[in-house]
């Protein structure tokens, strides 16, 4: 009886080894299924469309690097600050929803390389008012909304010392304040602010720009290194074959 209880203990030592060996891609692959947290109101990285699915160029990546992966994917619609929660709590796999490279975030998750250089980072006014905001002072005692736990909100606080800023959930809620004269200015990166303008004769961009170096990220669960370094080969892939572009364009011709 010593014997077989000694028996089944070092047998389950060896299952619970065995399951602390385990990682998170070997889950995915065994599952079958890849689980990614994403904010749908960045255009046009991620979005609704007319029939209320979430689509855009991070979504247009995620699906091939699921086909990649040889697994279904599935797409958790989030506010961007939900989403890094979400992986910091290791309810999903990864984040991809237009994420910038803040030094802080690294104690929470693991980053990526760059698979996107999304260019400049400005400010939408109201049309007629762009030129008037030439620089950072032009913001001082002005309200300048940008959503919440984004390196834009970091921009605005570091770089318009002499504004206030205004968090908001979602992107489209910043539009509609800066068009309603709520706020007096909304600051996205230039490949959303390119689509918000393109929808909106009645907004422009502010000729000041931010002082801003990066591009976007994928967010992976912290000590996932073996799943982080399978999504950096799938970036490394995209880059060198100009897959994003690609993607961009898709979207940008509506094809």
């Amino acid at each position: 009886m010593k014997k077989m209880l000694a028996f089944v203990l070092a047998l389950a030592m060896i299952m619970t080894c065995s399951l602390a060996l385990a990682d998170r891609l070997d889950d995915i692959l065994a599952a079958g299924k890849l689980t990614i947290a994403t904010s749908p109101d960045w255009p046009p990285y991620e979005y609704y469309d007319d029939n209320n699915n979430v689509v855009g160029t991070d979504v247009l990546m995620v699906k091939w690097m699921a086909e990649q992966l040889g697994v279904e994917l599935e797409i958790k619609e989030m506010s961007f600050d939900a989403c890094l929660a979400a992986v910091g709590m290791k309810n999903v796999d990864l984040v991809v929803a237009g994420l910038t490279y803040d030094e802080s975030r690294l104690n929470a998750m693991e980053l990526t390389g760059i698979y996107w250089n999304e260019g400049d980072q400005g400010l939408i006014v109201k049309k007629g008012e762009g030129a008037k905001y030439n620089s950072a002072a032009a913001f001082d005692g002005k309200l300048v909304a940008a959503q919440n736990g984004t390196n834009q909100q970091i921009m605005v606080e570091e770089q318009l010392t002499g504004a206030t800023c205004k968090p908001v959930t979602t992107i489209p809620d910043g539009v509609t304040m800066v068009k309603s004269g709520r706020v007096d200015a909304l600051a996205v990166p230039k490949t959303v602010y390119d689509s918000i303008i393109a929808q909106n004769d009645d907004l422009e961009v502010a000729e000041f720009a931010f002082d801003f170096e990066g591009g976007n990220y994928i967010a992976s669960v912290k000590g996932e290194d073996k799943l982080t370094a399978k999504i950096q080969e799938l970036i490394d892939q995209i880059n060198a074959e100009g897959l994003y572009q690609k993607w961009v364009d898709e979207i940008n011709l509506g094809k």
